[in-house]
């Protein structure tokens, strides 16, 4: 459809902020001021519609509408008039399809949605004689899809005197029961009081109201209400109570859900920014101490005042179980469990802390679900506990204890939180005794033996029915595989060990003594890296086809059961032949090189390498101490004290190695 065009008649020529609302809402408009000038566009064009804004001159207005009615019978003509304008009382009121009353600043905007109406693409039709009578106005209301109602507002307490079917359907009354009764029967134990009241006082004033009510259908159930309550007048005389009722329950139930799922969405906010905060304060801090600490029972002291120092939490310990595992020993605490004695009974300890230590699970109990008992949530003054197992691979290194205040400060995102604690706290304990490992004055040194016909070696040698030795293990990086290196009698075939499950490839390496080293490539490490992970290292092992003795060394800390228990998850017929504690062997190159590792910061290890690299040592010097300190965008001072810490750490560790050997 086209631009509509209009010819606007306007007598004084204020015409500018009509004009330009009908410009806006996309209509062409040519402005007059004269009925004359107005009749000649109109004969010389074609336009759509003609607005005459009327200024109470009856003969001017009248012959405007005879001269274009001649012109165009079926042109769309809009009147602007006041209220007592004679135009109205004339027979050419007849050929005006719009009347529009002046109401102030609203006029422009009636003139506009006047104007849309009568351009429409579909004219009203004619309907005279088309009138609905009352029988059909009466089967319209009978039939209509909402509930309508009527009640008399003759008789006392407006009875329901009509109720259409669809009424019927919404409540569950039928007629029988309705009729007579005021609809207050609809009410039920959850309907608001407050709503009743804004209904009862709209009826009191004779006003309509629209609200949303909790009424309770004939069998009980409740449903939302939609409902509309109007006076109903016979000539100014209040006669009835009009009533809609529009079942809105799933449109109550739909946004229901949308305020639930809406606040769900902010609770799940807030409880990650809760998350969040922790991970940047109270991780980092863990992270710091774990960095920056070697004592065991330093760490975890450190740690447990690090958690109640937290928002959220009263107490943390950590501890773990004695050997005969009756008790378990408190490394560090903070918060009421600092006030107890550091050795605990297992049996007086809340099941979640035992259960966690037996399953290696984060377990959790509240108050209400725990005893009464040692360091359980109410003792520390909490609602919750959560025990978080410390483990590293299969070492249990004992278990981490923290008490919550509130519901959030142990949920399931705050769980996942300590786990990953408690698992950096077990990774770096390892790393410590793996340390310990090497530059104890003192090992232990146990000796076990295995019965088990599927230990790597007692297969080797059941397969070759000979007797072999344990050299060494080698892992390349990332490889799949590892080098399993045995000795075994010179004249013994080794062509059969292709055949066992976990050998990949077999070599000879060398002959001597009568004795031969072959390498066998296998696919298994077990139970090598799992003894080096509880800071074990396989001194020997000699196997026959029938059983197996391993020799291994352990830091004094070290837990000799824990590493029984390992070889005895493992393998069948475990037992401890010896135990006993030896000076530490030899340390051999990598030894020396890992503990200086150890011994030496970032930075005291960069300024060595750099001073290296730079030809620092060498004389005469061809850099000097400025020169690599600008390269590591320090200064000279403290270039020097790095390089000077590192010298005398690798000096150190040089007289150490050479005293133990």
């Amino acid at each position: 459809m086209g631009v509509s065009t209009i010819v606007l008649v306007h007598p004084d020529g204020d015409d500018a902020a009509l004009v330009c609302a009908l410009e806006t809402a996309g209509y062409r408009v040519t402005a007059v001021e004269h009925p004359t000038v107005a009749v000649a566009r109109l004969a010389s064009g074609e336009f759509d519609c003609l607005v005459t804004v009327s200024e109470g001159q009856r003969g001017d207005d009248v012959s405007l509408l005879e001269a274009v009615r001649e012109l165009e019978a079926t042109l769309p003509v809009v009147v602007c008039t006041d209220e007592d304008n004679p135009l109205a009382d004339t027979p050419s009121a007849s050929g005006v399809d719009r009347f529009v009353t002046h109401t102030g600043v609203a006029t422009v905007e009636r003139v506009v949605d006047a104007v849309d109406t009568v351009t429409a693409d579909d004219p009203p039709q004619d309907i005279s004689g088309h009138e609905p009578d009352p029988e059909a106005i009466v089967r319209a209301i009978d039939n209509a899809p909402i509930g309508i109602s009527l009640s008399d507002a003759s008789l006392p307490d407006n009875p329901l005197v009509y109720i259409n079917d669809a009424w019927e359907e919404v409540t569950g009354y039928d007629r029988e029961y309705a009729l007579g009764r005021n609809p207050r029967f609809l009410q039920g134990p959850e309907t608001d009081g407050a709503t009743t009241a804004s209904i009862g006082t709209a009826i009191d004033n004779d006003v309509a109201i629209t609200t949303e009510i909790r009424n309770y259908r004939h069998d009980g159930t409740p449903f939302w209400n939609e409902l509309t309550v109007a006076p109903v007048t016979d000539g100014g005389e209040l006669t009835h109570y009009v009533g809609f009722q529009h079942d809105v329950s799933d449109r109550k139930h739909a946004e229901r859900t949308a305020q639930e799922r809406a606040e769900k969405l902010a609770e799940e906010r807030s409880a990650l920014q809760c998350v969040l905060d922790r991970i940047h304060g109270l991780l980092n801090d863990v992270t710091e101490i774990l960095v920056s600490e070697r004592d065991r029972r330093v760490i975890a002291q450190r740690v447990c005042e690090e958690i109640v120092a937290t928002e959220g939490y009263a107490g943390a310990w950590i501890g773990s179980p004695t050997p005969a595992r009756a008790d378990i020993e408190l490394w560090g605490a903070a918060g009421r469990p600092a006030e107890v004695e550091p050795i605990q009974e297992c049996a007086t300890l809340p099941q979640s802390v035992q259960t966690a230590l037996e399953c290696e699970t984060i377990e959790t109990c509240t108050v209400g679900d725990c005893e009464d008992t040692r360091l359980d949530p109410a003792f520390v003054g909490a609602t919750q506990l959560a025990a978080v197992p410390i483990g590293h691979d299969r070492k249990q290194y004992g278990v981490l204890c923290i008490y919550g205040t509130d519901e959030r400060a142990l949920d399931h995102r705050q769980r996942q939180l300590f786990d990953s604690i408690g698992r950096m706290i077990a990774t770096r304990l390892n790393a410590i005794e793996a340390s310990e490992n090497l530059i104890a004055d003192h090992v232990v040194e146990i000796e076990v033996g295995i019965g088990d016909r599927t230990f790597p070696l007692t297969t080797v040698a059941g397969e070759l029915g000979a007797d072999v030795s344990y050299v060494g293990l080698t892992c390349p990086p990332e490889a799949d595989t590892a080098e399993l290196i045995l000795t075994i009698e010179t004249d013994q075939s080794v062509d059969s060990l292709s055949a066992l499950p976990t050998v990949v490839d077999v070599r000879p390496i060398a002959e001597t003594n009568g004795e031969s080293t072959i390498a066998l490539t296998v696919d298994s490490t077990t139970p090598f890296i799992e003894l080096g992970d509880h800071g074990a290292s396989v001194a020997a092992i000699d196997a026959t086809p029938e059983h197996a003795v391993v020799h291994l060394e352990l830091p004094p800390s070290s837990d000799v059961r824990s590493i029984l228990e390992l070889l005895d998850s493992l393998y069948d017929d475990v037992s401890l032949h010896a135990r006993h504690e030896r000076d530490q062997r030899p340390q051999t190159a990598n030894e020396c090189a890992s503990i200086l590792e150890s011994r030496l910061t970032e930075r005291q290890r960069t300024a060595l390498e750099a001073a290296y690299m730079n030809g620092y040592f060498e004389w005469p010097r061809p850099t000097d101490g400025d020169e690599i300190a600008e390269t590591m965008g320090i200064t000279r001072q403290t270039y020097h004290q790095h390089l000077r810490a590192a010298e005398r750490k690798l000096v150190e560790t040089f007289l150490d190695s050479v005293g133990n050997v």
